[in-house]
């Protein structure tokens, strides 16, 4: 018996086999037959993809370059063989599954295997993430993967210098910024970063650090194919999609009353509150270009940030709230759903800002490798708090996030708990 149980916690795969059994149930129970949201989207340009190009109508902004190609390109071949979008779905449970055992085999660089099986599981039992994830076709669950494979593997290559995890870790970066394109930002942050710390060289080892620039900038040149499409097309340079502006511009909105919320042009005949304030403005750009679109939204946006710097500030802090809590929305009717994200999230964001801290005060201490995942994460979280912004825009970064978070508190945090005068329990 003993053996028996020793080889299962030996086996990876076979020690989190039970999420992914719950994982498989969840997409069979919760998924639906019809499309919600952005899965039409995603389907639409993977047929598009099929009849030899990635471009919708241009009458249509969201048709346009509205995402980048990555998850589409995933679900091509699914259409291609005219497989049940329930198999896609099931793909879900794969990615988030995959992704919680390279989340356990980055902790095990840091911790010992009980601490990272525990992190492990908890976060493999977040539910906002599988409930929300797993039974849809969106990209949380792939980019959750990606995020996740791409940490271990970093974090590998820096401490072990494997060429192997030098190239994995460029690869899935590069897909990564093609599936959810706010990280080809976040990665030119990066590589900013990189480069302002290699002028602090005596503080971190330099070959470590010329290996980050150079899988960062693999990871950059990866999507270089589709910045040469997209310039084609646009003929602008470094232009990855056209979504940006509008959530930027709801972001700004200088009225009282709105929270920086996002809404779709298309339904605001039903949001009379929200419509009387912007429509004047968006019938004078209905008919523009996506480009041109995006590209007034954009100057819309920072003209109302630079007027009303105050109601943007209210706006950042309720966007906070919408990425941690989801919540709040405008003129949302009051109801007992907030609880749902409290409950686990409340837990994150006090073990966030005090890692932030610790990380401050004891950064000298800090290992290069979590200096590097937390600038990541922070920079990911930084991005979409300016624009707005959706609980599960949360859930791609949580590997890295929880990596650093532990990382840190097992190391400067002990909790001691006082039963009697005479003993003590350490944690």
């Amino acid at each position: 018996m003993k053996t028996k149980l020793k080889c299962i916690t030996n086996n990876i795969y076979l020690l989190f086999s039970p999420l992914l059994i719950l994982y498989l149930i969840i997409c069979l129970i919760k998924q639906q037959n019809i499309l919600i949201g952005d899965e039409g989207r995603y389907l639409a340009y993977a047929h598009n993809l099929l009849n030899g190009t990635y471009i919708g109508s241009f009458k249509e902004e969201s048709n346009f370059l509205w995402n980048g190609p990555g998850y589409p390109l995933f679900l091509t071949p699914f259409l291609y063989l005219k497989i049940p979008l329930l198999i896609p779905k099931l793909f879900n449970a794969l990615f988030i599954y995959f992704g919680i055992i390279y989340l356990y085999r980055s902790l095990l660089l840091f911790l010992n295997k009980n601490k990272a099986l525990l992190i492990s599981l908890a976060l493999g039992l977040y539910y906002p993430l599988l409930f929300e994830s797993l039974p849809r076709i969106l990209t949380e669950a792939i980019s959750f993967f990606l995020v996740s494979f791409f940490t271990y593997q970093f974090i590998t290559n820096l401490k072990l210098g494997r060429r192997k995890n030098f190239f994995l870790a460029s690869i899935a970066l590069g897909y990564l910024a093609l599936t959810k394109v706010i990280f080809a930002y976040v990665i030119v942050t990066m590589f900013i970063v990189l480069v302002i710390l290699l002028f602090l060289k005596p503080r971190f080892h330099t070959k470590a650090l010329k290996q980050s620039l150079v899988i960062f900038l693999l990871g950059f040149l990866t999507t270089l194919p589709y910045l040469t499409y997209t310039y084609n097309i646009t003929d602008k340079f470094f232009y990855y999609g056209n979504a940006g502006g509008m959530s930027l511009y709801w972001m700004s909105t200088p009225f009282e009353g709105e929270l920086g919320d996002w809404h779709s042009f298309k339904t605001l005949d039903k949001k009379k509150e929200i419509e009387v304030n912007h429509i004047e403005f968006i019938n004078s750009i209905d008919n523009l270009h996506p480009v041109a679109k995006d590209e007034a939204l954009k100057n819309k946006a920072i003209e109302n940030i630079i007027n009303h710097k105050a109601k943007y500030f209210k706006n950042w802090i309720s966007n906070l709230g919408r990425i941690f809590f989801g919540y709040p929305h405008d003129f949302q009717i009051t109801s007992n759903r907030m609880l749902y994200y409290v409950i686990p999230d409340t837990l994150l964001v006090i073990c966030l800002i005090m890692t932030f801290v610790l990380s401050l005060l004891k950064f000298k201490d800090i290992e290069l490798p979590i200096i590097l995942i937390s600038s990541f994460s922070l920079i990911y979280l930084g991005g979409i708090s300016l624009l707005s912004s959706y609980h599960r825009f949360l859930y791609p970064i949580m590997p890295p996030l929880l990596t650093w978070i532990t990382y840190i508190l097992d190391r400067y945090v002990s909790l001691k708990i006082k039963l009697k005068q005479q003993h003590n329990i350490t944690i």
